[in-house]
């Protein structure tokens, strides 16, 4: 009985004696809180001066479904540049149901810079041949963020679709 209690003893400072040298290691692989997400204690003013910093270029993608919600039928992606007096939406791709797309932005096909008008309601973005129109529900440009909201796709071509856009910076 006397050698179950010591036994007992021994393994009781070994698992000890390695939870110590667990608990005082190193920790090279795991950040520190603070440099995992430096931006979460960070207003949103300051997000987008940090963002700004790094070369972040705004973007907005917007998906548009056929009646029932369900399949995608066309989706716009834009970068948005801010140097002017009104935003410029500059159109990256445009991608079909089928998986086809048009891409945007080579020599032979420069960007189609598509207008934001914020004094309507809804605040409406323009192709640049007026053919089509999207219909953002909800928007604020000045807030980049990874939540969806409602807009929707006005064209002869596409009908009168319903969709989400989703507005955040690359």
């Amino acid at each position: 009985m006397r050698r179950l209690g010591i036994i007992g003893v021994g393994i009781a400072a070994i698992a000890l004696v390695a939870a110590a040298a667990f608990a005082l290691r190193p920790h090279r692989d795991v950040p520190a809180p603070d440099a995992a997400k430096p931006e979460a204690a960070l207003s949103d003013a300051a997000k987008l001066e940090a963002a700004a910093r790094k070369g972040a270029v705004p973007t907005l993608y917007c998906e548009f479904t056929n009646f029932a919600d369900r399949t995608p039928l066309v989706g716009f992606y834009f970068t948005i540049e801010e140097g002017g007096p009104k935003p410029v939406y500059a159109q990256v791709f445009q991608r079909e149901q089928d998986g086809t797309q048009d891409d945007f932005g080579g020599a032979t096909a420069p960007r189609p810079e598509w207008s934001y008008d914020g004094s309507e309601s809804p605040a409406v973005i323009h192709s640049p041949d007026d053919a089509m129109q999207i219909n953002v529900y909800d928007y604020d440009p000045s807030k980049p963020g990874t939540n969806w909201f409602e807009a929707g796709l006005r064209s002869v071509r596409y009908r009168n679709l319903g969709g989400k856009c989703r507005h955040s910076t690359a």
